[in-house]
């Protein structure tokens, strides 16, 4: 199976709601999953303010696979970096090579660096695309100050 990524941030309302539905689906999944980092809400408000771009996954059939988002963030160095933050839909390791037109993409707009944040369990797949370990968050669950 071949799969195909657009950026939306052009589409026509037209284009977008042929992908509404499934959309809302891997949006709401990923809000579940990760409920204390991002809402359904607040990540909508954010791809329709610009202040994140929208990408869709699609199969040769131009049905939906997936979608990532992407934050333009301009360094204290000046220097601008393409962070990539929510991935969410199916084909797992089949779409990691959809990072690639991203990349192009980054280029174009004179990115320095781009930025994929992600499971632990990505790693293996990110290093094949030549992506390397630079910081790590650790987290500890504290019960609200209760023991």
């Amino acid at each position: 199976m071949s799969y195909k990524i657009y950026l939306t941030e052009n589409w026509p309302y037209e284009r977008m709601k042929r992908y509404s539905g499934n959309l809302t689906e891997a949006m709401t999944k990923i809000a579940r999953r990760f409920p204390d980092d991002i809402s359904f809400e607040t990540l909508a408000k954010e791809i329709a303010s610009g202040e994140r771009q929208l990408w869709i996954i699609v199969d040769e059939k131009e049905n939906f696979v997936a979608f990532v988002t992407s934050h333009i963030e301009i360094l204290a160095s000046g220097k601008k970096r393409v962070e990539l933050l929510e991935l969410a839909g199916h084909g797992g390791e089949k779409i990691a090579d959809m990072i690639e037109p991203i990349e192009e993409w980054a280029k174009t707009i004179g990115a320095s660096e781009i930025c994929p944040i992600g499971r632990i369990g990505w790693s293996k797949i990110m290093r094949a695309h030549g992506y390397r370990p630079s910081v790590v968050k650790y987290r500890k669950e504290l019960n609200n100050g209760r023991k």
